[in-house]
C-alpha cells in the first residue's frame, strides 16, 4: 500500500532510473496532483486570448477548472470555475465574452472579478449572509511575464520571479521575434487526448534521442527531413541537413536551477526557407521597428524547445506553444498553439500555422508518431518483467554550462529526464 511518505517516494528514483509506478499507480498520480499542480506555477493563458474586458479561457489547474478573464479596469484574473452556492461549475464555453457569469444551477451571477453580484430570492439566504463573502474564489497566486500567465495555487511557496527567471530569456528569443514585440494566440488550437501518464509528453518534449528512430518516416534517404505534403509546393517547409543519429550528436541540452526546466540547442530554418520573398518581407518589418543589427541578433537561432516544468513547452522552430493537462495516470490532454507574430506580414504567419499544421498538429507527420510512442509505452509498463525505467544515457558526463548557470548534456542524453525527476521529488516529497 503507498503511503506518500517522502521515504517510500524518494525510493522510486534512483541514479539513472525511474520506477514504473510512477507512470502506472493511480495513488501516485492523485499526490501529483496534490502536491505538484497544487503547489508548483501553472500556465493558465496569454494576455491576447482576453484583449478586452469580459474575454475569458476556461482551462484546468491540474483538474481543477479556472477561468481567466480580464475585468473592466483591465486587469487580469484567474477564478477556480465553481459556483460558490452548491458547487456546480459557473462557465462551460472554452472562451467568450461576458458582462457576468452566470451559474445555471440556481442562478447565482458573478462579476469578471469574481464578485457575487447577486441571488435570486434573496429573503431565503441564512441570516447574516453577505454577498461579499460568497464570489469565485481566486486563485491564490497570479503572475505573468510578456503575456504569459501563470497561477499557482497555494498561498506560499516558490516566488514567481524564481520560477520563471532563469526562462526569461527562452521566452524571450520567441517573442522579440514579432516586429511589434507581442505574441498572439488567436489562430485557434489543436487538441488530442493520448492513453499515457503526463510525464511522457514532458519527458518526449526535450527528448532529442528519439526523432531518428521515432520520426524516421518523415526522413528521406539523404536525411532530410520535410514538413510539407507531397504535390503541395505553397506550404511551409522544414529541411535539417544529415539528421541522423551522427549529426544529432552535435546538439545540446540543458537543464537549469531546481525547478526542472531545461531546452535543447536550436535547429534553424535551413537557407531556401530564410532567403523567401516571404521572410524578406517579415525580415523588413522587423528591421523596420527594432532596427537592422537588432534583427540580425534576433533572428540568429538560439532555442529549439524549451520546456517550463510542468505544464508548458515554448518551441521556436515550429513556432507553437504545448499545455499539458493530466487527466487521469493513464490519459492526458495535450493543447497546442499556433502563434502568430504581432506586427508581422500576414505572409509569414500563415506560413508558420501551416508548418505547424503538417508538424506538429493531431494528425501531422511528426506528433502522431510520438502518441504512438506513449500509447506503447503506457502498455509496454504494465509488464511486471522490469520495475524500473532507464534515463540513465549521459550519467555523468554532464558539465557546467558556458554562459548561464546552466548544466549541459548531449541531447542524446538523458540529463533533462534526470533533472524533471529531480524536481518531481522536491515537490513529491514535501507533505502538508
Amino acid at each position: 500500500m503507498f503511503d506518500g511518505s517522502p521515504t517510500e517516494i524518494s525510493g522510486l528514483v534512483r541514479p539513472g532510473r525511474v520506477h514504473r509506478r510512477v507512470y502506472t499507480d493511480p495513488a501516485i498520480f492523485e499526490l501529483e496532483m496534490e502536491r505538484i499542480f497544487g503547489r508548483a506555477w501553472i500556465y493558465v493563458g496569454h494576455a491576447s486570448q482576453v484583449p478586452a474586458p469580459g474575454d475569458y479561457v476556461t482551462t484546468r489547474i491540474g483538474r481543477q477548472p479556472v477561468i481567466l478573464c480580464r475585468h473592466r479596469d483591465g486587469g487580469l484574473h484567474v477564478l477556480f470555475n465553481r459556483c460558490s452556492h452548491r458547487g456546480a461549475k459557473v462557465c462551460v464555453l472554452a472562451s467568450g465574452n461576458t458582462k457576468r457569469f452566470e451559474c445555471m444551477y440556481h442562478g447565482w451571477s458573478y462579476d469578471t472579478d469574481g464578485r457575487l453580484l447577486g441571488v435570486p430570492v434573496p429573503e431565503g439566504a441564512q441570516a447574516g449572509f453577505d454577498l461579499a463573502d460568497s464570489g469565485l474564489r481566486p486563485v491564490p497566486r497570479v503572475a505573468s511575464y510578456r503575456g504569459f500567465v501563470f497561477a499557482n495555487c497555494a498561498e506560499d511557496g516558490l516566488s514567481f520571479d524564481d520560477y520563471i527567471g532563469p526562462m526569461t530569456p527562452n521566452i524571450d528569443d520567441l517573442v522579440d521575434r514579432a516586429p511589434a514585440g507581442e505574441l498572439l494566440f488567436d489562430a485557434g488550437v489543436h487538441r488530442y487526448v493520448f492513453p499515457g501518464n503526463w510525464k511522457l509528453q514532458i519527458e518526449n518534449a526535450l527528448d532529442s534521442y528519439h526523432v531518428p528512430s521515432s520520426h524516421a518516416s518523415t526522413v528521406n534517404e539523404k536525411g532530410e527531413q520535410f514538413a510539407r505534403r507531397e504535390g503541395d509546393e505553397t506550404g511551409a517547409a522544414v529541411v535539417d541537413r544529415n539528421r541522423t543519429s551522427d549529426a544529432w550528436k552535435g546538439r545540446r541540452s540543458f537543464v537549469v536551477g531546481a525547478a526542472g526546466h531545461g531546452w535543447t540547442s536550436n535547429t534553424a530554418l535551413d537557407e531556401s526557407g530564410r532567403s523567401s520573398p516571404v521572410f524578406y518581407g517579415y525580415k523588413a518589418a522587423l528591421a523596420e521597428a527594432v532596427g537592422e543589427t537588432r534583427a540580425n541578433e534576433i533572428l540568429t537561432p538560439r532555442f529549439h524547445n524549451s520546456l517550463l516544468y510542468p505544464s508548458i513547452t515554448v518551441m521556436g522552430l515550429n513556432v507553437h506553444v504545448r499545455v499539458i493537462h493530466p487527466l487521469a495516470v493513464d490519459r492526458t490532454e495535450v493543447h497546442v498553439y499556433p502563434l502568430r507574430y504581432k506586427g508581422a506580414p500576414d505572409a509569414m504567419n500563415q506560413r508558420n500555422i501551416r508548418l505547424l499544421n503538417v508538424t506538429h498538429s493531431a494528425a501531422s507527420f511528426v506528433q502522431t508518431d510520438d502518441m504512438e510512442a506513449f500509447a506503447r509505452t503506457q502498455a509496454g509498463l504494465a509488464s511486471l518483467a522490469e520495475e524500473w525505467v532507464d534515463i540513465s544515457r549521459g550519467l555523468g558526463d554532464e558539465r557546467p554550462g558556458r554562459d548561464r548557470n546552466v548544466t549541459e548534456g548531449s541531447a542524446m542524453h538523458e540529463l533533462v529526464m534526470r533533472q524533471q525527476y529531480a524536481a518531481w521529488l522536491s515537490y513529491m516529497c514535501k507533505a502538508g
